[in-house]
């Protein structure tokens, strides 16, 4: 009896110090993302608007630094930790640790090593927010999933806003680069906000897809789609093209996804023309691009039309490739490549030379775990499209897995489609 009243006691306590930490991962959640606009801003109004910055402008590094590391105490309370999330981590201390090995052959600087530090942490920062939103109830994350919403809406409100006002603080490039046309709001950098876009508008057709078309799900949608066209990257663009893709084909098969496609586009490219030929103002910002683009291709060695498709990362690759040559290739193996002194800007390449080919694979298997889910619901097709579309754009335009403000943005996409996909082979098994 006595045996049976202390197990009793255990679980009793065991529940309440559960709840005590999902409570606690909850409230960081909540606050760090509600936070991180003001973080960004402030990130943004330190640097004028510059291209470059110092670590007095990183307000939006620490906070988000601090989020991440308030979610691992949070989540180690409890003391139950999966193995999953320990496999992460022996990864991340891989990588740091191949790192570690360049600085003592002196291979990379001190402050290179810690700016590739700060970069392995980004990149691994994902996995954290997946281990913290599994803890998580359906309830809460309905209200992470709501305040997120809120946040993307103001960063896309900041773009629209930057454009239609000429805000000089909010645009995307500045210095020698200040004659292409763009508006980042108050995202640190302009590929950074490509990269919360592509998040921000895989989440809302998510939900979509879930719920249905709603008139605050048409006006978020369009927000976004708009704040893409006014950022002024391809990456952006493609990224919006991209997540109606991956929606149509999850949603309605391959004929049927095609035709939507077709269409949608042909109105996109249609309300284009016809915004540039009624504004003075758009007229002036795209021809001021397509002037910067036939300057780089006129001025561009070896493939022209990939040079301007990839805005030279082509040839950074080939640099890179070059300098690989004179070492033998080992980086590829051994990882701990200094990417922060020359970086490709190709998620891809970049990961593999921090990381190495082994870890590197191991880091992609559990990434396409992520979000790849069996079955074959709408929910189960989009994770996997969507995982896809990912990776198509991570190597070529980069900054979206390196990205610390996407991070959360993918996790809660990751984790809803883990949960829905479930919910929705329960459905279609008990339809059977």
């Amino acid at each position: 009896m006595n045996d049976l009243n202390n197990r009793l006691l255990r679980e009793r306590i065991g529940g309440a110090w559960d709840e005590s930490s999902r409570a606690m991962i909850f409230l960081v959640v909540l606050i760090g993302i509600a936070l991180s606009p003001l973080g960004d801003f402030l990130s943004v109004y330190a640097l004028k608007g510059q291209v470059g910055g110092d670590i007095g402008a990183r307000y939006s590094l620490f906070l988000r630094g601090a989020m991440v590391v308030g979610l691992i105490a949070s989540m180690l309370l409890d003391g139950r930790v999966r193995l999953s999330n320990w496999r992460i981590c022996l990864l991340a201390l891989v990588t740091a640790f191949l790192s570690c090995v360049s600085l003592t052959f002196d291979e990379m600087t001190s402050q290179e090593f810690v700016e590739e530090i700060i970069a392995i942490a980004k990149v691994f920062s994902l996995f954290v927010y997946i281990a913290a939103f599994s803890e998580l109830k359906d309830r809460q994350m309905e209200k992470v999933e709501a305040v997120m919403r809120i946040a993307l809406l103001g960063y896309a409100l900041a773009i629209v806003a930057g454009a239609a006002f000429s805000i000089d603080m909010f645009r995307s490039y500045r210095g020698d680069t200040q004659i292409r046309a763009g508006y980042k709001g108050i995202v640190y950098a302009q590929n950074e906000a490509s990269a919360l876009l592509l998040s921000g508008l895989a989440l809302a057709f998510l939900r979509i897809l879930r719920k249905g078309w709603q008139a605050r799900s048409v006006v978020f949608v369009a927000t976004l789609v708009a704040a893409a066209f006014l950022l002024g990257t391809k990456g952006a663009v493609a990224a919006a093209l991209g997540v109606v893709a991956v929606y149509s084909y999850a949603r309605y098969g391959a004929f049927k996804a095609s035709a939507r496609v077709a269409f949608v586009v042909v109105m996109l490219l249609g309300a284009a023309l016809a915004v540039y030929y009624l504004s003075s103002s758009v007229q002036q910002a795209v021809d001021l691009s397509v002037q910067y683009f036939r300057y780089q291709s006129e001025h561009a060695n070896g493939d022209k039309v990939a040079t301007v498709i990839m805005s030279g990362r082509n040839l950074k690759f080939l640099n890179v490739w070059d300098e690989l040559s004179n070492q033998n290739f080992v980086p590829l193996l051994s990882g701990g490549y200094p990417t922060v002194r020359y970086p490709i800007e190709m998620d891809g390449p970049d990961l593999v030379l921090i990381m190495g080919i082994p870890v590197f694979v191991l880091y992609v298997r559990d990434l396409c775990r992520l979000y790849c889910r069996w079955g074959r619901g709408h929910i189960g097709q989009y994770g996997k499209y969507f995982f896809f579309l990912l990776m198509l754009i991570a190597c070529s335009a980069g900054h979206v897995l390196t990205s610390a403000i996407a991070a959360p943005y993918l996790a809660v996409i990751a984790d809803l489609v883990r949960r829905w996909s479930r919910n929705e082979h329960r459905a279609m098994a008990g339809a059977m």
